[in-house]
Protein backbone atom coordinates (compact mmCIF):
# COMPACT_ATOMS: atom_id res chain seq x y z
CA UNK A 1 0.00 0.00 0.00
CA UNK A 2 2.80 2.51 0.70
CA UNK A 3 4.99 1.60 -2.24
CA UNK A 4 1.77 3.31 -3.94
CA UNK A 5 1.62 6.07 -2.01
CA UNK A 6 5.52 6.55 -2.39
CA UNK A 7 5.83 5.58 -6.10
CA UNK A 8 6.16 9.11 -7.55
CA UNK A 9 7.12 11.09 -4.29
CA UNK A 10 10.14 12.48 -5.88
CA UNK A 11 8.62 13.66 -8.85
CA UNK A 12 5.17 15.13 -6.88
CA UNK A 13 7.47 16.55 -4.20
CA UNK A 14 9.44 18.65 -6.23
CA UNK A 15 6.79 19.54 -8.78
CA UNK A 16 4.82 20.58 -5.34
CA UNK A 17 7.67 22.48 -3.86
CA UNK A 18 8.85 24.30 -7.33
CA UNK A 19 4.74 25.19 -8.03
CA UNK A 20 4.23 26.49 -4.43
CA UNK A 21 7.32 28.69 -5.04
CA UNK A 22 6.50 29.97 -7.87
CA UNK A 23 3.16 30.82 -6.37
CA UNK A 24 4.53 32.42 -3.17
CA UNK A 25 7.06 34.52 -5.18
CA UNK A 26 4.06 35.96 -7.36
CA UNK A 27 1.53 35.73 -5.07
CA UNK A 28 -1.08 34.66 -7.60
CA UNK A 29 -3.05 32.53 -4.70
CA UNK A 30 -2.92 35.18 -1.94
CA UNK A 31 -4.74 37.77 -4.79
CA UNK A 32 -6.76 35.65 -5.87
CA UNK A 33 -8.36 33.96 -2.23
CA UNK A 34 -8.27 37.41 -0.11
CA UNK A 35 -10.69 39.55 -2.12
CA UNK A 36 -13.40 37.03 -0.91
CA UNK A 37 -12.50 37.26 2.23
CA UNK A 38 -12.11 40.78 2.00
CA UNK A 39 -15.88 41.06 0.60
CA UNK A 40 -17.40 38.48 3.27
CA UNK A 41 -15.62 39.42 6.38
CA UNK A 42 -15.13 42.86 8.79
CA UNK A 43 -11.43 43.77 9.93
CA UNK A 44 -10.32 41.71 13.15
CA UNK A 45 -8.33 39.58 14.78
CA UNK A 46 -10.45 36.35 12.19
CA UNK A 47 -9.55 38.19 9.49
CA UNK A 48 -6.17 39.11 10.34
CA UNK A 49 -5.34 35.51 11.05
CA UNK A 50 -6.88 33.92 7.98
CA UNK A 51 -4.86 37.28 5.83
CA UNK A 52 -1.73 35.77 7.33
CA UNK A 53 -2.92 31.96 6.74
CA UNK A 54 -3.80 32.67 3.07
CA UNK A 55 -0.18 34.57 2.48
CA UNK A 56 1.78 31.54 4.15
CA UNK A 57 -0.17 28.61 2.60
CA UNK A 58 2.06 28.41 0.02
CA UNK A 59 5.06 28.08 2.41
CA UNK A 60 2.92 25.43 4.51
CA UNK A 61 2.43 23.66 1.37
CA UNK A 62 6.32 23.82 0.67
CA UNK A 63 7.29 21.75 4.18
CA UNK A 64 4.43 19.36 3.58
CA UNK A 65 6.02 18.68 -0.19
CA UNK A 66 9.45 18.96 1.36
CA UNK A 67 8.23 16.07 3.89
CA UNK A 68 6.55 14.07 1.89
CA UNK A 69 9.72 13.57 -0.49
CA UNK A 70 12.01 12.85 2.14
CA UNK A 71 9.58 10.31 3.64
CA UNK A 72 9.13 8.40 -0.12
CA UNK A 73 13.16 8.45 -0.44
CA UNK A 74 13.57 6.96 3.21
CA UNK A 75 10.93 4.72 2.53
CA UNK A 76 12.58 3.24 -1.21
CA UNK A 77 16.07 3.07 0.41
CA UNK A 78 14.36 0.70 3.33
CA UNK A 79 12.28 -0.98 0.62
CA UNK A 80 15.15 -1.60 -1.07
CA UNK A 81 17.78 -2.98 1.61
CA UNK A 82 14.89 -5.15 2.34
CA UNK A 83 14.71 -6.63 -1.58
CA UNK A 84 18.50 -6.62 -1.28
CA UNK A 85 18.61 -8.85 2.00
CA UNK A 86 15.90 -11.25 0.82
CA UNK A 87 18.36 -11.42 -1.95
CA UNK A 88 21.28 -11.98 -0.59
CA UNK A 89 19.61 -14.46 1.79
CA UNK A 90 18.84 -16.26 -1.13
CA UNK A 91 21.42 -16.32 -2.64
CA UNK A 92 23.48 -17.48 0.46
CA UNK A 93 21.03 -20.39 0.68
CA UNK A 94 21.69 -21.62 -3.19
CA UNK A 95 25.70 -20.80 -2.04
CA UNK A 96 25.44 -22.69 1.04
CA UNK A 97 23.57 -25.95 -0.89
CA UNK A 98 26.08 -25.60 -3.52
CA UNK A 99 28.95 -25.55 -1.28
CA UNK A 100 27.09 -28.69 0.63
CA UNK A 101 27.22 -30.90 -2.52
CA UNK A 102 30.79 -29.96 -3.49
CA UNK A 103 31.67 -31.29 -0.07
CA UNK A 104 30.05 -34.27 -0.57
CA UNK A 105 31.29 -34.68 -4.08
CA UNK A 106 35.15 -33.88 -2.79
CA UNK A 107 34.45 -36.26 0.45
CA UNK A 108 33.55 -39.27 -2.05
CA UNK A 109 36.42 -38.56 -4.44
CA UNK A 110 38.79 -38.83 -1.41
CA UNK A 111 38.45 -42.48 -1.52
CA UNK A 112 39.57 -44.89 -3.78
CA UNK A 113 36.54 -47.51 -4.26
CA UNK A 114 36.06 -51.40 -5.53
CA UNK A 115 34.26 -51.49 -8.75
CA UNK A 116 32.38 -54.64 -7.40
CA UNK A 117 31.72 -55.58 -4.19
CA UNK A 118 34.25 -57.55 -2.63
CA UNK A 119 31.76 -59.74 -0.44
CA UNK A 120 28.82 -60.28 -2.70
CA UNK A 121 30.11 -59.61 -5.95
CA UNK A 122 27.15 -57.15 -6.99
CA UNK A 123 28.03 -53.99 -9.10
CA UNK A 124 29.05 -50.44 -7.10
CA UNK A 125 26.20 -47.80 -7.76
CA UNK A 126 27.38 -43.98 -8.84
CA UNK A 127 28.42 -42.28 -5.23
CA UNK A 128 28.03 -45.22 -2.35
CA UNK A 129 30.55 -46.17 -0.13
CA UNK A 130 28.75 -49.65 1.15
CA UNK A 131 27.10 -52.38 -0.79
CA UNK A 132 23.26 -51.89 -1.11
CA UNK A 133 22.82 -55.51 -0.92
CA UNK A 134 24.82 -56.83 1.73
CA UNK A 135 26.18 -53.74 3.19
CA UNK A 136 29.79 -54.66 2.78
CA UNK A 137 32.10 -51.52 2.64
CA UNK A 138 33.45 -50.72 -0.62
CA UNK A 139 36.53 -48.60 0.35
CA UNK A 140 39.88 -49.47 -0.46
CA UNK A 141 41.68 -46.55 0.80
CA UNK A 142 41.42 -43.30 1.37
CA UNK A 143 43.45 -40.69 -0.27
CA UNK A 144 44.22 -36.86 0.44
CA UNK A 145 42.93 -34.51 -1.86
CA UNK A 146 43.64 -30.66 -1.70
Amino acid sequence: MLSKFFKFSLYIGIAGIVLNIILFATNFYYELVIPIFEASMEDGPLFTFIDNLVFFTPCIFIVLFAAYLIAGLVYKKKHQEKVEDKVTEKLEQKNDAIQKELDEKLDFLSYKLHTNCPNCGAPRAEDEKACRFCGASLIIEKRDIK
